[in-house]
């Protein structure tokens, strides 16, 4: 009974299940039930002991068990050995065989084929397991990644923490966590997480490219350039890897070295497009006419991943816009956009409702009642808008003034609003995130705001007074942004809306712009932005001003001064200048802010205006007005 009653305790209570088993005898059966409860209390080293005399059994669960024990202990050899007999004595487990891929994973090794369509198989499954054991790290790593694969990144994290909490040493966990770091552009914190793990395992090479990734997230580029050099001495033949240098080298200006990079990652792996696309990114490259016809071949492959053919579409596009070919132009980027569209859907109905539900809960009186909440430090400057319409050149200009420091687009804020608007659903104070500013706290709001500086600190690299933010997405955070850290300056940068839609569709975006791939949803989407942006103006006062693009290229050192005073920065001279300013930039528009201000790019959607009829419709642009 003592035995029956320590198995249903193991999740719940594993020490007393420890206890129980323990008590009910020398048996092999309680052996292994006491070792379970120990490894889920903790006791590691006790676990292995029990299960040592074990080994030769084909019991899967005990070499699942001896895995998992390995594996919170830092044997990571012992542990995939261990993963590999419980998946071989029972390949259905769904728990051993995620075990088994995140062990090969830790120590760089391929999966086979059958394991890695399991583990696809699993992930997509995990939510509907039966047998969940929350007192496992295992079982916990399992679950985060059945949460991210539903979209789920809070609650993965949140699980792979919990799992870490209970088993620091799990490098799979770590290694999760540092992925979903990454994926999410938390540099510094993908580096906290991933550079230990590089260091236990230094002859992994995917580690190396980790750490590289998450030094470029938070930029440092010339330590991301050294993590390749070691990624690429162990593995030079890794195509990823030299897409990810070429990333590097373009954020750094080095626009002939990134070019040789992405070909050369071409040339390792000509299925992969994703490359053409980043040669075509750097917007001052021009393809040849023998790259057209590459790509033009490789859209032709059997098979083609929906995917990569996009990205193919997209380097096309702009290749054949960059020779004038417009026709032919716009219908790669029509094709590319409807691939997108069918892989990233999205709400323009959910997207309008939510921003007339904002604009609702913060008239004026909304900002004047908490006017004194927040953390009162000044020092932020956020620039917001759409994408695409100059937020990164203004970023740059005021980078260039010695009291800034730009930090490129920071996911921080929306990230901490996600999480705390998630919290106040869960606790039935709010039932969406328009409804949740009402429910906001003072102290809340004061958390809020030290939250996200205290995040900031861990990737600022000077002590200038000033740090430049420019994620174009806080334009949505701004009431949040507005009662959390009442000193922040805001700036937002608008462009002629059928330039940045324009501009917008012909992107390929790596993630978040669902609402650009379909010319109808990408104008609705404009307006909703420019009615919200209007109505925090209002609200914001002094706090926020505006800035055309259009303004900047006709009136560039007007323009310059009034938002040097809007941030309470005398003028100086080098912010003129700001295409000799050498710091790495890290968004789509780096090569573009490395050149003096031009006309080029203000009339260029013209040429293709009859394609973008549905644009600006959406717009609401009469006809007169896009010829």
């Amino acid at each position: 009974m003592s035995l029956a009653r320590a198995k249903v305790l193991l999740s719940s209570d594993p020490a007393q299940a420890r206890d129980l088993a323990l008590a009910a005898g020398p048996g092999l059966e309680a052996r292994f039930v006491a070792a379970a409860a120990m490894r889920r209390a903790g006791d590691v080293a006790g676990a292995l002991r029990l299960l040592a005399p074990l080994a030769q059994s084909t019991a899967w669960g005990v070499h699942y068990e001896r895995g998992a024990a390995h594996a919170m202990a830092a044997e990571d050899t012992a542990a995939l050995d261990a993963f590999n007999l419980a998946h071989r004595f029972n390949p259905q487990s769904a728990i051993a065989a995620h075990a088994l891929a995140g062990q090969h994973a830790v120590l760089g090794q391929a999966l086979s084929p059958a394991l890695a369509q399991a583990q696809q198989q699993i992930v997509a499954q995990g939510h509907a397991l039966a047998g969940i054991d929350r007192a496992d790290p295992c079982w916990l790593r399992l679950l985060a990644a059945a949460s991210l694969a539903q979209g789920g990144q809070d609650a993965a994290e949140e699980l792979l923490l919990a799992a870490l909490a209970r088993a620091p040493a799990l490098s799979a966990a770590a290694l999760d966590l540092a992925l979903l770091y990454e994926r999410q552009q938390r540099g510094p914190e993908a580096l906290a997480v991933a550079a230990p793990l590089a260091a236990r395992h230094p002859g992994n090479p995917a580690l190396h490219g980790l750490v590289a990734a998450a030094h470029l997230h938070g930029g440092d580029v010339d330590a991301a350039l050294a993590a390749l050099d070691t990624a690429l001495a162990l593995s030079p033949d890794e195509a990823g890897f030299w897409h990810v240098r070429g990333h590097a080298l373009a954020a750094a200006g080095d626009v002939a070295g990134a070019v040789l990079a992405y070909r050369r990652a071409l040339a390792l792996r000509p299925d992969q497009a994703e490359p053409w696309w980043s040669l075509a990114n750097l917007k001052t490259f021009h393809f040849a006419p023998e790259d057209h016809a590459a790509m033009t071949a490789a859209l032709a492959t059997p098979g083609l991943p929906p995917a990569q053919a996009a990205h193919l579409h997209f380097a096309l596009g702009r290749a054949l816009l960059d020779a004038q070919e417009l026709a032919g132009a716009m219908d790669h980027l029509h094709r590319a956009n409807a691939l997108r569209r069918a892989q990233v859907p999205f709400d323009i109905a959910a997207h309008e409702a939510f921003v007339a539900d904002t604009m609702a809960a913060t008239p004026a009186s909304f900002f004047t009642a908490r006017a004194t909440w927040g953390d009162p430090r000044p020092g932020p400057v956020f620039i917001v808008g759409l994408p695409r319409s100059g937020s990164t050149l203004i970023e740059q200009i005021l980078a260039s003034h010695p009291a800034v420091e730009g930090l490129s687009e920071l996911a921080d804020f929306t990230l901490l609003a996600r999480q705390w608007t998630t919290r106040l659903i869960r606790e039935g104070r709010a039932r969406d995130r328009a409804s949740a500013l009402a429910a906001l706290t003072a102290p809340e709001a004061r958390a809020l705001g030290e939250a996200y500086l205290e995040r900031v600190a861990r990737v600022r690299q000077t002590d200038r007074p000033l740090f430049v933010d420019k994620a174009p997405g806080n334009l949505f955070n701004l009431a949040l942004i507005r009662v959390a850290l009442p000193q922040a300056r805001i700036i937002h940068v608008s462009r002629d809306p059928m330039a940045c839609g324009f501009s917008l569709y012909a992107q390929d975006f790596a993630d978040g712009q669902g609402y650009s791939y379909d010319l109808v949803t990408l104008g609705r989407y404009c307006r909703a932005a420019a009615a919200l942006a209007a109505h925090m103006h209002k609200g914001l006062g002094q706090a926020m001003t505006a800035v055309a693009y259009e303004e900047l290229i006709d009136d560039a050192e007007g323009t310059v001064r009034r938002l040097l005073r809007h941030c309470g920065l005398p003028f100086a001279p080098e912010t003129l200048r700001f295409f000799d300013n050498p710091r790495a930039v890290r968004t789509i528009s780096a090569q573009q802010v490395r050149q003096p201000l031009h006309r080029q790019g203000l009339s260029r959607w013209q040429a293709c205006a009859p394609w973008l009829g549905p644009l600006a419709q959406a717009l609401g642009l009469a006809d007169d007005k896009i010829r």
